[in-house]
């Protein structure tokens, strides 16, 4: 099972041609997500808000979107798909991500489906507009925030829940994820959470750098399902 996670950066056309073609996944979580071509024929589950839309896709139209997503800034949306819960994010950084909001949403969405759902496999993955590394300032942006760890006690928490860092499983070198002409700081800001058995699963993951598409890289993350 092969599953992508990239923010489009709103780009008019070529991203889901290009994405589907030198992929071939079976789910997409995209943020800022292009518009779905005529010719592709998915469903989709998107927010309303045009500026940071979600999108999820599924190659066998196999999905179904649960009531807890949510439109507001952040662009969540949370699906099920092949006993796998998928939950999207796109964290604004005019949202403020490491306040108490999207965290707060986080736990709630995954505390309702495991006590609703009994889910065992769940999967969070996005842009989250945050690297571990902004807590130090490295580059001096208004990103840091200087003498606290926000970003930090952000990630944790999510491990805390019970999800591992799938772009940790093979390295514990950051990867860059996002490329700025303003900033040359190799900036990791999107990234994959997995729960143990899922997290079990993957056998590789990797980043492909497209910048005539979007200034971030899609997150191509492969699953043997059967090791769950």
């Amino acid at each position: 099972m092969r599953i992508v996670s990239w923010n489009m950066n709103k780009r008019k056309e070529g991203n889901w041609e290009w994405i589907l073609e030198n992929s071939d996944p079976d789910y997409i979580l995209a943020q800022e997500a292009s518009p779905l071509p005529s010719n592709i024929k998915a469903t989709v589950r998107t927010t309303t808000k045009k500026s940071n839309r979600s999108v999820f896709y599924s190659k066998l139209q196999n999905h179904k979107k649960l009531k807890m997503s949510t439109d507001s800034g952040m662009g969540l949306i949370v699906t099920n798909a092949e006993n796998i819960f998928f939950i999207c994010v796109y964290a604004n950084l005019d949202f403020k991500p490491v306040d108490p909001p999207l965290m707060g949403l986080l736990a709630t969405y995954v505390a309702n489906i495991r006590r609703h759902h009994s889910a065992k496999n769940i999967l969070i993955a996005g842009d989250f507009n945050m690297d571990r590394r902004m807590d130090d300032n490295p580059t001096g942006t208004k990103f840091a925030n200087k003498g606290t760890s926000p970003t930090n006690d952000f990630f944790d928490a999510i491990l805390d829940m019970g999800f591992n860092d799938c772009m940790r499983k093979f390295g514990s070198k950051p990867i860059q994820t996002h490329r700025n002409a303003k900033s040359k700081f190799p900036w990791e800001i999107d990234h994959m959470f997995a729960t143990e058995d899922l997290y079990n699963a993957l056998t590789d993951i990797k980043t492909l750098e497209v910048p005539e598409l979007s200034d971030h890289d899609p997150i191509i993350a492969n699953f043997d399902i059967k090791k769950k």
